[in-house]
Formats: structure tokens, sequence, C-alpha cells
């Protein structure tokens, strides 16, 4: 039998490779999200989170919920445990984690010579 997955992860955890999670799913707004996030993370908002999450899921799957301080994904995670779901929210949200972020690069918008 496969060992459970922590309720509350800690960053720290996720840095050193003691956990790593099938998915990682980040509630901030999409704003927020393409600014950076976590490497292999998806978005789904909080406010579209008990619709749109489920169903991207597998059962087996092991599910780390992340947001800005960890309150509402310890909401959530909770939520996808009712539901069958191996999930943990980060500890802290993504203001305690001190490792790198994925930010993706911007176009520059192209700049017109006028004459």
């Amino acid at each position: 039998m496969s060992a459970v997955f922590p309720f509350e992860v800690h960053p720290w955890q996720l840095q050193c490779g003691e956990l790593s999670p099938d998915r990682i799913v980040d509630m901030r707004d999409p704003p927020a999200f393409a600014k950076a996030h976590l490497h292999a993370s998806e978005n789904v908002p909080y406010h579209q989170f008990q619709v749109d999450c489920l169903p991207l899921l597998l059962p087996e799957q092991t599910v780390l919920v992340v947001d800005p301080g960890g309150a509402r994904a310890a909401e959530m995670a909770t939520w996808l445990r009712r539901q069958g779901v191996q999930a943990g929210y980060l500890s802290g949200g993504l203001a305690a984690w001190t490792g790198t972020l994925h930010r993706p690069r911007q176009r520059s918008p192209r700049r017109r010579d006028v004459d």
C-alpha cells in the first residue's frame, strides 16, 4: 500500500525532493499566476475550483493545492479529500516559498519608429 500524501506540506519538503505531488494546482487569479508560479503547476482560480478541479484529477494522483497564504488552499485540500483525492496544501502558501518560480517570458511590445 502506498504512503498517504500529507495534508500540510512544508516548502522545504518540495525543495529537497522529500515530496513530489503528481499535480500542483495554483488557486490564484490568472494574472497573478501568469506573472510567476511553481514549476509544472496548473491554474484553477478559487472561485472556479470546485467546478473545474475535480474533473482534471485521476483518483490515484496526489495533489498539492497552492494559494498566496495557505488558508484557502487548506480549505480546498480538505474538500478534495472529502471527494477521495489525496490532497495537501502548501503551508504558508506562496508567501512562504523560497525556491525558484517559473516566470514566463513576457513579450516586449514592438517598438515602432516614428519619422
